[in-house]
């Protein structure tokens, strides 16, 4: 009879962590950021997941003890589901990490699986498993215990025995813990559940990166969730695996363009991007390009601006309109006018040339 098991891929929770400091919204992701277990607990719950994978950096830093306690308690509150975790960079395992003492006070060892604990942290340097026979499955894995990593560790683990077979790792940058990924992917695994990289990416269907389930800067665009993940042993022996991105965010980072004109003015520019913001839901936060030609008389207050709601940053991209014949016949006999006839034309053809010019002649005109 086929065996099929249900697995809840995360990573990089980066739990304590408050983007956008100094931003109104800051308090509000700094809380987002910290109901992202609950909300992950209830998930598993709701699907009746098997695993809950967590590929390290469950903290943002070494975590304090009433932070792990909060963790175990919500541990505590998964009715079936099996959790693996390791440490990543961010909160590795240092000698005196408080991950030690609640590795051991809450029976979270790989042997302690076999006793029924239901979580198991991987804490060893070196690369360790846990076995779960019921579901016919073996995590391997393992732990930071320097912040960074730089050999690849990965490469070369081969999983043995009959069943599923899984790697939980983090790394994948040219610093911490590159992998090859076409040898992983090729070393037999069933699934490679991946942390450290922000960007949620299904490299195959045997191998991808959770993704931190909220954004966590403003270069982080794009959905954010969790991978659910399905692996079938079917009764021939083989096995197939599936693995899909389910959003999970409270909020995604979005970037809006906003073209302006030499009419745009102080008003009409914040009526704009208020009414861009409006038709995406207002819900998300914003990054704001602001491109074309102004008048030159008018340079847009982005400092005003960037107070917008959920508005994280204005980048001014603009350009003056000036008539240029017009200058340069007002200012023949000045630096101006001779200002405009060493780049006019390169202008034309040159971005460089062009942004000096406009640059140049908004400095001169002061």
């Amino acid at each position: 009879m086929a065996n099929a098991i249900k697995i809840i891929h995360t990573a990089d929770l980066h739990l304590g962590m408050q983007p956008e400091k100094g931003l109104p919204v800051s308090r509000e992701r700094a809380r987002e950021i910290a109901e992202t277990l609950p909300r992950l607990v209830s998930v598993c719950n709701e699907e009746d997941a098997d695993l809950l994978l967590i590929a390290g950096d469950v903290f943002h830093k070494g975590p304090l003890v009433r932070e792990l306690k909060d963790v175990a308690y919500q541990f505590g509150k998964l009715r079936r589901t099996r959790v693996v975790l390791i440490a990543g960079n961010h909160d590795y395992i240092s000698a005196r990490s408080n991950y030690l003492s609640w590795i051991a006070d809450n029976r979270y060892r790989p042997e302690d699986a076999a006793e029924g604990s239901r979580v198991t942290m991987l804490s060893e340097a070196e690369i360790t498993h846990v076995a779960f026979p019921e579901l016919r499955t073996t995590v391997y894995g393992m732990s930071y215990h320097t912040q960074e990593v730089e050999e690849p560790i990965y490469d070369d683990v081969i999983p043995t025995g009959d069943g599923i077979r899984i790697l939980l790792a983090h790394g994948g940058s040219p610093n911490d813990a590159p992998i090859d990924r076409k040898r992983i992917a090729g070393n037999g695994w069933d699934y490679v559940a991946l942390g450290h990289i922000h960007k949620p990416e299904i490299i195959a269907p045997n191998m991808a990166f959770a993704g931190s389930p909220e954004p966590l800067n403003r270069n982080e665009t794009g959905p954010h969730g969790y991978m659910r993940v399905v692996i079938t042993e079917k009764d021939d022996g083989t096995r197939e695996t599936a693995c899909e991105l389910v959003p999970f965010a409270v909020r995604e980072y979005k970037d809006i363009e906003i073209s302006l004109t030499a009419e745009t003015t102080a008003g009409s520019l914040r009526d704009e991007i208020a009414a861009a913001i409006s038709a995406d839901g207002g819900n998300n936060l914003y990054r704001i390009f602001l491109t074309g030609r102004r008048d030159a008389d008018f340079r847009p207050d982005t400092e005003t601006l960037s107070a917008l709601p959920n508005v994280t940053e204005i980048i001014d991209r603009t350009l003056p309109q000036f008539d240029l014949e017009a200058l340069r016949t007002a200012n023949a006999d000045n630096l101006i006018g001779m200002f405009i006839d060493a780049l006019a034309e390169r202008a034309k053809t040159d971005e460089v040339a062009e942004k000096a010019l406009y640059y140049g002649l908004t400095a001169l005109r002061k």
